[in-house]
């Protein structure tokens, strides 16, 4: 072996940057471009419950567009009611961006209760952990059960839009589920999951 090559150093393996979201900024207030390569990045947050809140967001903004376009001269006789979901529809998806940031943040607590060693430390992060998708799946039946009731009277060249809103809270439902899964859930949590699961199929 030549004495070049023994003396010649090794490459040194540079850490994965970390891909942060704006310091200090929360979800929602970041463009889509920015989310997306946060969440494309080799880092643990955010992961996959950030995107399943951000997919019902997505969902409650998509419904809400189809509600609006279903008031004014032409629909007399639902405008009132269109225009009522359309605004709680902006409530659900800001309350889905609010999941979002809590999802990221519980995630973070379980990987720091990991690295302390501490069992209670541990469940209660995991308990706190679970509760977030678990709000976000109940927040999907509401929403998802509104979208389908409301399609009826949709304006009929927007139902594919209601449509696809209930099909996203549908899906999101199911990766929350999962996302809730992998925090040890209580029976309760389970259960409640599941049924919910139930009603979600029954909407698309």
């Amino acid at each position: 072996m030549s004495l070049k090559k023994l003396t010649q150093k090794k490459p040194t393996q540079k850490k994965p940057k970390r891909i942060e979201l704006m310091t200090g900024t929360l979800i929602g207030q970041q463009s889509l471009g920015d989310l997306l390569t946060a969440l494309a990045a080799r880092q643990p947050t955010p992961g996959g419950g950030a995107a399943a809140a951000i997919s019902v967001a997505i969902a409650c903004a998509t419904g809400a567009m189809a509600c609006r376009y279903t008031t004014g001269d032409k629909w007399p006789a639902v405008t009132v009611e269109a225009t009522a979901l359309a605004q709680q529809l902006d409530t659900w998806r800001d309350q889905a961006v609010t999941l979002a940031d809590a999802d990221a943040a519980a995630y973070a607590a379980v990987g720091a209760a990991k690295k302390s060693a501490d069992p209670a430390r541990i469940a209660t992060a995991q308990q706190s952990a679970a509760a977030v998708p678990v709000q976000l799946i109940a927040l999907c039946v509401t929403a998802a059960t509104a979208c389908a009731g409301f399609r009826p009277r949709c304006n009929q060249w927007l139902v594919s839009d209601i449509d696809t809103a209930v099909h996203l809270m549908a899906g999101a439902g199911r990766a929350a589920r999962r996302t809730m899964m992998v925090n040890q859930p209580d029976d309760g949590q389970i259960a409640d999951a599941d049924r919910a699961m139930v009603q979600l199929t029954r909407l698309e």
